[in-house]
């Protein structure tokens, strides 16, 4: 049985919250091992304590998914490489591994990431467990590339969990942590590649027009929606120095496009509004963490109609409202959970002010977003309820049933978690 006192394992509890600082507690034991054995032994103790356990990353996520009043393990300590193969371009890392210092990794092993959000902050298994994505009509979310994971179940045992297992390793790539505690995971990369990237500014109307032919020509494009002259600004996007087709400074759209470009050719010559680097290094942007949000996938043709309906919300109803609208397409894919669960689609990120008026804005966005059977992201803010995820999610029913088989004394669920899957 562990001791708080002299194995230093479990530790009084300690204040913990996430990036934004919306979300708070103080959990019964703080844990922070180093070991797979370590987490073996935690889960036995909490089992005989009975007591729930939940796991943190980066604490990069909105949505109440961490807070315990059990056992809280923070996996920051727990972050190093555990294998490489250079000929299957793979690599097994610890949980705690923040998607940062992973690119830098497979950069030096001649290696990129296939696709990758536009923030690196996160812990690879946090953006991994809540469906976290990149942009591109043939390119799905990060999850599509875990291949394996080494997992302690709810009995405080190991399990290795692959595409072999079927089913359940389908359902296990997005789980939000309710299947186990992952120790470690093997993600499968790509040989190593540049990105040449180009941003513009243009109205909305053009953005619109050219939506399909700017998806299909480039390996990434995706927008911002700026309904202010001061939205940019607040995304730290780039103003003055990218060209600009508009006719108006505001209600316009910041457009980037993407495309892979093998390390071995050289750098083009590069004009205003052009990079040119590693896709380490192209990907994530730096964002000030001063706004709430939602992120939801549409069906990938409603799209256009989906927007309108969101832009016209803003015009009409918010014309003060100033953060960006976010937009980007994602393949589909066959986990469970994804909001791209076997369906392409599109997504739109819908942010405001930590005030509370900001939330009588999302749900307003929401209730747009829920007439075209949207999805959320599981590290953003929600409104979802188990009637609307049954309605939304073909392998709802099938998920909680494997949930309930993997851990059917609910070890590691909490509240939130608690409300839409036990």
């Amino acid at each position: 049985m562990l001791s708080v006192d002299k194995t230093g394992v479990l530790q009084p509890g300690k204040l913990w919250w996430n990036w934004f600082g919306e979300q708070y507690f103080v959990p019964r034991y703080t844990a922070r091992p180093t070991s797979e054995e370590e987490v073996c032994a935690i889960v036995r103790e909490a089992r005989k304590l009975g007591l729930p356990i939940r796991a943190s990353g980066a604490g990069h996520s909105n949505p109440a998914i961490v807070p315990t009043p059990g056992i809280h393990i923070d996996f920051d300590d727990f972050n190093q490489v555990v294998a490489v193969d250079r000929e299957k371009l793979q690599v097994t890392v610890r949980p705690g591994m923040r998607i940062s210092a992973l690119t830098k990794f497979l950069r030096e092993q001649g290696m990129s990431l296939n696709n990758q959000g536009d923030i690196d902050r996160q812990a690879v298994i946090g953006a991994l467990m809540t469906g976290t994505h990149g942009a591109g009509k043939k390119l799905p979310c990060l999850s599509a590339q875990l291949i394996g994971a080494r997992i302690v179940t709810a009995e405080g045992e190991l399990r290795d969990l692959s595409p072999a297992d079927g089913e359940l390793f389908k359902a296990f790539r997005t789980s939000i942590g309710m299947f186990g505690l992952v120790v470690s995971l093997t993600l499968q990369a790509v040989p190593s590649y540049n990105i040449y990237k180009r941003s513009w500014n243009t109205d909305t109307e053009d953005c619109l027009g050219h939506l399909h032919e700017l998806l299909d020509a480039n390996r990434t494009f995706w927008f911002f929606w700026l309904p202010r002259k001061e939205s940019a600004d607040l995304y730290e996007l780039p103003g003055g120095v990218v060209p600009s087709k508009a006719t108006r400074d505001f209600d316009i759209c910041h457009m980037r496009t993407y495309n892979a470009v093998p390390v071995a050719e050289p750098a083009p010559e590069l004009g205003p509004g052009e990079e040119f680097d590693h896709s380490s290094i192209i990907y994530p942007n730096d964002y000030i963490p001063n706004f709430r949000e939602i992120e939801y996938a549409v069906p990938f043709g409603r799209f256009e109609e989906c927007f309108a309906d969101v832009r016209h919300m803003f015009q009409t109803k918010y014309p003060d409202a100033v953060y960006p609208v976010e937009c980007r397409a994602v393949k589909g894919d066959d986990t469970y959970l994804s909001a791209y669960s076997e369906r392409d689609g599109y997504a739109l990120s819908i942010s405001g002010p930590l005030e509370e008026w900001t939330w009588g804005m999302l749900r307003d966005a929401d209730a747009i977003l829920d007439r075209y059977d949207a999805r959320p992201h599981w590290g953003k803010h929600h409104f979802m309820t188990p009637e609307r995820l049954e309605r939304i999610y073909p392998k709802y029913d099938a998920f909680k049933r494997l949930r309930r088989e993997m851990d059917p004394d609910g070890v590691f669920l909490n509240d939130h978690l608690r409300m839409l899957f036990a």
